[in-house]
C-alpha cells in the first residue's frame, strides 16, 4: 500500500515540459496528495478492515423470587437478590440500590427505610437484608439499580391481607329524625389476624339502596369509602337519613376482605317529648339489689293528638364510679345487659322503651338522678330524668 501511495504522489507533484499552465497545476495538486500520503501513514492504512469492540453492557437481573406476597407487617420469605454482570462477566464492588415506594402499599428493610445499598461479591451479586411489608395491603414493586447504568430489576411484592373480623367502633345503633343528618359517624376498627391495626385500607360503607335509607354527604350517595387511619380505623363522611320511616342496616367492608361490620339505624319521625313512665321515679333499692321497676320512658311526636315515636333509640345513663377495697366511689347503679352505667333500648309501636334492669352499688347514698336521653338530630337532643336512691 506505501509503494502506491508513493506513486500516487510522484504522480501529482511531476511537472511536464508542456507549457507553464500545467506545471502550476501539477504543483497545486501535489499539496493535498501529500497530506492524503501523511494520513494513510498514520492510520495504518491497511486492506483488512478495521475491528469495531463492541461497548460494554452492564445489566442487573433479579435472582431470587421476583414475585412474593406476605401478609401485613410480615417479612417476606425471600430476600431480594441480583445479578451484576458487564458483557456476561460478573462485576464485583458494584453498588446496587433497593427502593421501595415511598407511600402506600410497601416495606421497609432494618435500617427503618424503604430503600438501602448493597456491594456486590466476587460472583457480581447482591442480596439485601430482610424486606418487611408495612401495614397497608396492595401490589407494589421494588427496584434494583446499580450506579448509571439504565438497567434495572423489577421485584412484584404484595401485602395481603389476614384480617380479623371487622368490627364497629362507632355508630350504632343510633335513630334520627328523617330527613336529618346521624348525631354519630359510622366507624369501624380493621385489623390482621395478629391483632395489629391495619392502617391504609380502604372500607366501603354501603346502605341499602331503595326503601329505608338514608345518604352519605360526600357522595350524595347510598355508599362511600373510608380509609383506615395509623389505629386501623375507618371513619365515614356524615349519614343522613331519607324521608321514609324505619329500621335498616348499613354494612362496612374492608377491600380484599369478605368480612363486614353492620350498623344499626333508624329513620323516625321527629320526637317532642320524652317522659319518664309511671312508677319509674322516685324508685330505691338496697345497696348491690335490683330496682324493682325497669326504667322506662315514653316519646312521642308534636302532634295533636300526641303520636308514639317508634323505633328512636333512647340512651340511659347513671353516674359514672369508681370502685375501691370493694366500695363504690358515689351512689349510682349498673344495668344488667352492659353491666355499665349505660344501656339503649329501642321504643316500641306505643312510643316506649324499657332499659334493662338497673342494680344499685355497693355505695348507699342518693338521691341521685339517671337520664334517658332521645336524639332528634344532630346537635338536638331531648331527656327525661329519673331520681334514685341506695338504701
Amino acid at each position: 500500500m506505501d509503494t502506491y501511495l508513493s506513486s500516487v504522489l510522484r504522480s501529482a507533484c511531476m511537472s511536464r515540459k508542456n507549457g507553464r499552465g500545467s506545471m502550476i497545476r501539477n504543483a497545486y495538486w501535489c499539496v493535498p496528495a501529500s497530506i492524503f500520503l501523511a494520513l494513510a501513514f498514520l492510520t495504518g492504512c491497511s486492506s483488512t478492515p478495521a475491528t469495531v469492540t463492541p461497548a460494554a453492557i452492564t445489566t442487573v437481573t433479579a435472582m431470587s423470587p421476583f414475585v412474593q406476597n406476605t401478609t401485613l407487617n410480615q417479612p417476606f420469605a425471600s430476600p431480594l437478590s441480583v445479578t451484576v454482570t458487564t458483557n456476561g462477566t460478573p462485576v464485583s464492588g458494584a453498588v446496587v440500590s433497593f427502593t421501595a415506594p415511598g407511600a402506600g402499599a410497601g416495606g421497609t428493610f432494618p435500617n427503618g427505610t424503604d430503600s438501602t445499598t448493597i456491594t456486590t461479591s466476587t460472583n457480581g451479586v447482591a442480596t439485601s437484608p430482610a424486606f418487611t411489608a408495612n401495614g397497608t395491603a396492595g401490589t407494589y414493586i421494588v427496584i434494583a439499580s446499580a450506579g448509571s447504568t439504565q438497567s434495572t430489576a423489577l421485584f412484584n411484592l404484595s401485602n395481603t391481607l389476614v384480617p380479623a373480623p371487622i368490627t364497629t367502633a362507632g355508630g350504632t345503633p343510633q335513630s334520627t329524625t328523617i330527613g336529618t343528618e346521624f348525631a354519630n359517624a359510622l366507624a369501624v376498627t380493621v385489623k390482621d389476624a395478629s391483632g395489629k391495626p391495619v392502617s391504609g385500607l380502604p372500607v366501603t360503607f354501603t346502605a341499602p339502596a331503595s326503601g329505608v335509607s338514608g345518604y352519605f354527604i360526600d357522595t350524595d350517595t347510598n355508599t362511600t369509602t373510608a380509609t383506615t387511619n395509623g389505629s386501623g380505623v375507618a371513619t365515614s363522611a356524615t349519614f343522613v337519613a331519607d324521608a321514609t320511616v324505619g329500621t335498616y342496616s348499613v354494612t362496612a367492608q374492608p377491600t380484599g376482605d369478605a368480612s363486614t361490620a353492620t350498623f344499626s339505624l333508624s329513620n323516625t319521625i321527629k320526637p317532642a317529648t320524652i317522659t319518664p313512665a309511671a312508677g319509674t321515679t322516685p324508685q330505691s333499692a338496697t345497696a348491690g339489689t335490683p330496682f324493682a321497676t325497669a326504667l322506662a320512658v315514653t316519646v312521642l311526636d308534636g302532634s295533636t293528638p300526641p303520636v308514639p315515636v317508634s323505633n328512636a333509640l333512647v340512651t340511659f345513663t347513671a353516674p359514672s364510679f369508681t370502685v375501691a377495697a370493694g366500695v363504690a366511689s358515689t351512689a349510682s347503679g349498673t344495668f344488667a345487659d352492659s353491666t355499665t352505667v349505660t344501656t339503649t333500648a329501642w321504643t316500641n309501636a306505643s312510643g316506649v322503651a324499657t332499659a334493662a334492669v338497673l342494680t344499685a352499688n355497693s355505695k348507699a347514698g342518693g338521691p341521685y338522678t339517671v337520664t334517658a336521653t332521645v336524639v332528634v338530630s344532630k346537635g338536638t337532643t331531648l331527656s327525661a330524668n329519673f331520681s334514685l336512691t341506695n338504701k
